[in-house]
């Protein structure tokens, strides 16, 4: 996503999320201390009782309130406190959902025992490193947003379809080793071999002619005002 680190950008963000995951619901979530999160996640992942559609009966039996946020979902933060440009302790804290989900999450990863951004920083300091728009303090940053969105894709369909990422590759051969090298793409089966830049210039394009119509995007006013008539409504039935 590029744009501004701001509300709105926030906002269009866990829309473009939600939509490409198909409202799955992912068991942790971890940023950063940024206020403008907790909003957000609750208007994506909450449900508001009156956007349901239940008939009578079913909203007899209705229990959950007027405003529900799924159990399934913990929402933790990570904030780095640093002196001297260094990095000296790191406070977690839990925002939604219960501890005992959390606690669940963690010890069932694979990846992490910790709440921690270190994936999302990780890829952040992939694309700096291929793409000279976002190196820090250099003369190579971009002075047109055009551009940069433009680089930006370009890096990322090429860091997914284009890089042989060492930690993907399959052993082939025990002695010597020898290695089958794959992309992103080629491990979750989109691609069977690793693109060359000029390969992925000269492939076409073309627009789906089943697109959906385009809706204007939603702000983080828009969230607010979804929100407080969900709390308005809990406060005004006494829940």
């Amino acid at each position: 996503m590029v744009g501004r680190r701001d509300a709105d950008t926030v906002v269009r963000l866990f829309t473009d999320f939600y939509g490409r995951t198909d409202g799955y619901l992912p068991e942790l979530i971890c940023t950063d201390e940024y206020a403008v999160y907790e909003t957000v996640i609750l208007d994506t992942y909450g449900v508001c009782k009156h956007e349901l559609e239940l008939t009578p009966e079913e909203e007899a039996d209705f229990s959950l309130g007027d405003f529900h946020f799924p159990v399934e979902v913990a929402y933790a933060t990570v904030q780095k406190h640093k002196e001297g440009g260094r990095v000296v302790a790191v406070t977690e804290r839990l925002v939604l959902g219960s501890e005992e989900r959390l606690e669940g999450t963690l010890e069932d990863s694979e990846r992490s025992r910790s709440v921690n951004t270190s994936f999302v920083e990780r890829y952040h300091g992939t694309h700096r490193q291929f793409n000279a728009r976002k190196k820090r303090k250099a003369y190579t940053f971009s002075k047109e947003l055009s551009f940069h969105e433009a680089a930006t894709w370009l890096v990322v369909v090429w860091y997914n379809f284009g890089w042989c990422v060492r930690t993907l590759r399959e052993k082939v051969q025990e002695d010597p080793p020898r290695y089958h090298h794959r992309t992103p793409a080629m491990a979750a089966g989109l691609a069977d071999h690793a693109w060359r830049m000029g390969e992925l210039l000269r492939h076409p394009l073309y627009p789906p002619t089943d697109a959906p119509p385009q809706t204007k995007p939603r702000t983080y006013a828009d969230v607010l005002e979804r929100l407080k008539g969900a709390f308005l409504a809990e406060t005004t039935d006494g829940s």
